[in-house]
């Protein structure tokens, strides 16, 4: 048996894997580039044939694990996606999303589109919704359970049985004590023959979980102490919905004063109805409020701006308030024309809360950027920007750590994927100083023989 790493390897975007028994293909995802040269990249063909896939394997619904999910239909592929119930309908909403922000794209760049909205309906056709902890049968020789993984609602990793060999892919793993979402699943106690992980955060740590709540709260308070703007730039999967649940808190017990509150992403507002009937999936403090009649993604000073009147009109309410708006690495979205208008205010502050790929202005924003560029303008970079790694959806080193030895037996090998180099290097040394593991950083369209 082989596997291939067609994207994520070197990088933490375009993740993809192919697994190949010799009668059966099946991918791991079949996400979008981000950053740099991501344009180029996404019509690059597939390194191998898309009619000879019988399945796919989605762990989540971000843009980088499915974001090719059409290209790849329209390339060939007939056979079956499968994903958690949650992800398979989160999967349609950020597909449409994606190719709706193409479509605006090409017209502006005048550019071809990698597919547009009318040409989704064959990709949504093939998506099929599994539970977890079930085994489902693609083949004679495959077979597979998503187990939780905590990282977004929905997500899993995946455990697959393959003539005759265990494999198991993280796809991305969950911070601790994540608001909302149950925690992550250990792994199987009979062990792997390869563990593929994602080590995004493989080379640090995140700030405690408690911090969260606290450092929110103060960026809230000194944003209005300053009768400034705060800024959350925020996955409209995910992240949103956390930033949510904790100001639903803060502001019911009083912990911040009266503000206005502008949630500014019509992605994350049709992504909360399927939190809302998912929520059998819920951890025990989400499930607690949700049975004691709190609906946390609603509380007093909330705005929803669906439209983009509404969105441009938030300019003419004065300060101070809070905008929180996609896209979370600042690469597109809403939050491009709100960084236009307030990033050369010193009262203004950007809440960093989720990983910034190279290439992104989130990323350059983070690293101390004196200014960046924005729809082709540039634009001088004055306002306070604080990070908060706390809200990370990502495992960090010592989780990862964790996660990998939590089955009875270790795993025979593993690989490192969905990570820069950096990162990768770093974890892959504290697993074979520390666990005495065998470790290999993938490396891109190598096949390996497992």
């Amino acid at each position: 048996m082989k596997i291939t790493f067609c994207g994520a390897a070197g990088e933490v975007t375009g993740s993809c894997t192919l697994i190949d028994t010799g009668t059966t293909r099946v991918l791991v995802d079949c996400g979008m580039f981000q950053g740099e040269h991501a344009y180029t990249r996404n019509f690059t063909p597939f390194p191998f044939d898309p009619g000879s896939v019988s399945a796919v394997i989605v762990t989540h619904a971000h843009t980088d694990h499915i974001g090719r999910l059409p290209k790849l239909v329209k390339e060939g592929f007939t056979g079956r996606i499968f994903a958690t119930h949650p992800t398979r309908l989160l999967t349609k909403l950020m597909l449409q999303d994606a190719a709706h922000v193409m479509k605006d794209e090409a017209r502006r760049y005048d550019r071809p589109a990698l597919y547009r909205p009318n040409e989704l309906g064959a990709t949504n056709d093939l998506i099929h919704g599994v539970d977890y902890d079930t085994e489902v049968r693609v083949s004679d020789d495959f077979t597979f359970r998503l187990r939780e993984a905590g990282h977004i609602f929905g997500s899993a990793f995946v455990e697959i049985e393959a003539a005759g060999k265990r494999l198991v892919f993280s796809g991305d793993l969950g911070n601790d004590q994540v608001p909302i979402l149950r925690g992550t699943a250990s792994l199987p106690d009979a062990g792997a023959d390869a563990v593929i992980m994602e080590a995004t955060y493989g080379d640090r740590l995140h700030d405690a979980p408690e911090q969260r709540s606290r450092r929110l709260a103060d960026a809230v308070r000194d944003t209005v102490a300053r009768r400034g703007t705060l800024l959350i730039p925020a996955f409209s999967l995910e992240r949103t919905q956390e930033i949510l649940y904790e100001l639903n808190g803060l502001v019911e017990n009083k912990l911040v004063p009266p503000v206005p509150f502008y949630l500014d992403s019509p992605l994350a507002i049709k992504v909360l109805p399927i939190y809302k009937e998912f929520s059998k999936y819920y951890n025990s403090e989400a499930a607690s409020l949700k049975n004691a009649g709190d609906d946390f993604f609603v509380f007093p000073g909330l705005h929803i701006t669906k439209s983009p009147d509404e969105s441009r009109a938030i300019e003419e309410v004065p300060s101070p308030k809070v905008i929180i708006a996609g896209s979370g690495m600042m690469h597109g979205g809403r939050i491009m024309h709100h960084l236009s208008s307030y990033l050369n205010d010193p009262n203004t502050t950007v809440l960093v809360i989720g990983f910034q790929s190279a290439g992104t202005v989130g990323r350059k924003i983070s690293e101390g950027a004196e200014h960046v560029t924005i729809d082709h303008v540039p634009v001088e970079v004055h306002a306070k920007v604080d990070i908060i790694s706390a809200y990370s959806a990502h495992a960090d080193q010592a989780k990862l750590l964790r996660w990998v030895t939590s089955g009875k037996t270790e795993p025979k090998r593993i690989f490192i994927n969905h990570s820069e180099p950096k990162a990768a290097a770093a974890l892959s040394e504290k697993l074979r100083t520390e666990k005495l593991l065998d470790v290999t950083v993938a490396e891109p369209e190598k096949p390996y023989d497992i």
